[in-house]
């Protein structure tokens, strides 16, 4: 605490536990591996694509959207949850890792969808 004008103090800005980065830090990195993994199975999703077989997955608009939601879950996720850390300080800090979840679960989920449409 620093002493302010005329000795009342001040504090000074608040610093983000480190159990609940590590919290957050932890899933981030397990989620960014499944996501490689579902990433190098989505490549051969296609495997099966022809002019017979007119499948969501093979056109334009599939691909991209079958190899970039699963990232796009995991940013989600993450942001989310810091978001909910900055905005509401003490007990309710925790209350943004099932967001993050529920977010990130999105993202496989709607990959999968893809994969399989």
């Amino acid at each position: 605490m620093n002493t302010g004008v005329y000795g009342a103090s001040v504090t000074g800005p608040g610093r983000w536990p480190t159990a609940y980065l590590v919290v957050v830090g932890l899933p981030a990195g397990c989620g960014a591996l499944l996501n490689a993994f579902a990433f190098y199975i989505s490549i051969f999703a296609t495997d099966n694509c022809s002019a017979q077989n007119p499948a969501f997955r093979c056109t334009g608009n599939g691909m991209p959207a079958m190899w970039g939601l699963p990232w796009a879950g995991v940013a989600c996720a993450v942001g989310a949850t810091l978001a909910v850390a900055a905005r509401w300080r003490g007990g309710r800090l925790w209350c943004g890792l099932p967001v993050g979840a529920l977010l990130y679960a999105a993202g496989p989920a709607a990959t999968w969808r893809v994969m399989t449409s």
